[in-house]
């Protein structure tokens, strides 16, 4: 990942889009962003996902860290695909050009010193979730924002797989319904939720580190 790309590479038509993820997380802790991508690409990055999974790509999740890892679909019942940045599906690079830009322009903005990502795609079958948590704990310290964009054409009310963020006493802040091509931005420390789903639910993930990958552990 380039982390320290110039300001002035940043496309034009990017900057509103980076400077309102900005604003809304210093007024309220997450930002949603639709229409991200072009519908093009947004369709090329689904397609590509339902490529792996027909390839049995996808491991089923679990809870936890190292030796604390552990499977519990009682908690967590979503299947991942982690994504290499070195190794980059052509499909998928549109919006890690996207993700190089906000991490430049984040760090000049709030000075968060941002070194890093983890990213994988994401499945949820049709009936599960994945319980409140946070994305930084003391066993994943480094994860400063996560980000979420979702690749499900049509999704109505009442099809669930909806995003709940929670304020520090765990009162509902909003409700984020999986539509396609919306992008959800959020502080790692943040309670959330993911209902479960009527039909299957499709995301990449991406979690923001404050160190690099391959130390992250420490």
């Amino acid at each position: 990942m380039k982390i320290n790309i110039p300001l002035e590479s940043i496309p034009c038509e990017q900057l509103p889009v980076l400077e309102k993820i900005i604003d809304e997380l210093v007024e309220k802790g997450f930002a949603i962003i639709d229409d991200l991508l072009l519908a093009e690409q947004s369709q090329s990055i689904k397609n590509r996902l339902l490529e792996l999974k027909a390839e049995d790509e996808f491991k089923k999740s679990g809870i936890g860290k190292a030796v604390l890892h552990q499977v519990d679909e009682t908690i967590r019942g979503d299947f991942i695909r982690w994504i290499e940045t070195d190794d980059l599906h052509p499909s998928i690079e549109c919006y890690y050009q996207f993700i190089e830009n906000f991490i430049a322009f984040t760090n000049r903005s709030l000075y968060l010193n941002l070194k890093d990502l983890e990213s994988h795609y994401t499945f949820y079958p049709p009936g599960k979730g994945y319980l409140k948590h946070r994305d930084r704990f003391r066993e994943k310290p480094h994860r400063v924002l996560s980000m979420v964009y979702y690749l499900n054409e049509n999704w109505q009310p009442g099809d669930g797989g909806e995003l709940d963020i929670f304020d520090q006493r765990i009162k509902k802040l909003q409700t984020i319904a999986p539509r396609m091509n919306r992008l959800v931005v959020f502080k790692s420390e943040m309670v959330h939720e993911v209902l479960p789903s009527v039909q299957s639910r499709y995301s990449l993930t991406t979690w923001l580190l404050d160190k690099e990958k391959e130390l992250s552990f420490l």
